[in-house]
């Protein structure tokens, strides 16, 4: 199966909130957008948009989620900043993101939003209501309006069933959707093919010299040697459009992004969106 590659470049319309772990009342965001997440808000927009192809009847969330699983493909995206990408890495055993530190990145990009429930006997907050949800903030600190962009692959069918620009000018990906949070909007989609990866088997491949920071959460693997973090990695699945994310995917435990290898490497793009080391 031969795949195209593209590199996609979305403006943020509203706070986006990739759902992290929660410290005391803070809800912590992720500073990127998983691929798994990107599936979800991809699955979501065709579906509620009307899309329809051989075998996938139109309106049917779980037939139009394994499509896209099968003939499309992720790369995680990052915030993109005069034109770099400001994706992690660990240089020193220090994280950057991009040229910025993690407390420069945090002071340019994020923010909160604070929430409370009414009490309504005494129209004031109920206690231990108080939550705090982070976000990247849609314009930074300048007063520039924030990009992500990243890696979309898709196979022979995908392209000729699937217009991007015209099915997926808008996303809404992340959490907190129904504050209007993760409205994302299409800028450009552009040949990516200068890149070097396999993309003649069934799944993508990838060469990650040592040194270089890996792109996505990847499987830990004993026989090869990291500097990162490890997480153990859970998500939210959907199989019905109207219960996002109401379903917990199995932990697996990976490197983090922005770990580096200390040999060469090669990875595999899995379907769920993280890599695996080969």
């Amino acid at each position: 199966m031969a795949w195209s590659m593209f590199q996609v470049l979305y403006e943020l319309h509203s706070p986006l909130h990739i759902g992290y772990h929660k410290v005391g009342n803070v809800q912590r965001t992720r500073y990127y957008i998983p691929a798994r997440n990107l599936w979800g808000a991809v699955t979501e927009a065709l579906t509620r948009r009307g899309f329809t192809t051989n075998g996938v009847s139109q309106g049917n969330y779980q037939q139009i989620g394994a499509w896209v699983k099968d003939h499309c493909a992720f790369g995680y995206w990052f915030i993109q900043e005069n034109g770099q990408l400001l994706y992690p890495r660990y240089d020193a055993g220090k994280l950057k993101y991009g040229h910025l530190t993690a407390a420069d990145f945090e002071r340019r990009y994020l923010d909160a939003h604070v929430t409370t429930a009414i009490d309504p006997s005494t129209t004031s907050a109920e206690e231990g209501s108080l939550h705090e949800v982070e976000f990247i903030a849609p314009y930074n600190r300048d007063g520039v309006q924030t990009c992500v962009g990243g890696l979309v692959f898709l196979d022979e069918a995908a392209q000729a069933a699937l217009d991007w620009c015209y099915w997926l000018s808008t996303l809404q990906v992340g959490g907190e959707r129904r504050y209007g949070f993760g409205m994302l909007r299409l800028l450009k989609m552009e040949s990516a093919n200068e890149l070097q990866i396999d993309r003649t088997g069934t799944r993508l491949r990838q060469s990650v010299p040592k040194g270089t920071p890996l792109l996505a959460h990847t499987v830990i693997a004993s026989s090869i040697q990291m500097r990162g973090q490890i997480e153990p990695l859970v998500g939210r699945s959907t199989s019905q459009s109207h219960a996002f994310g109401s379903d917990l995917t199995r932990g697996i435990v990976c490197w983090t992004p922005g770990s580096v290898p200390m040999d060469d490497v090669q990875v595999q793009f899995e379907p769920e969106g993280h890599w695996r080391a080969l």
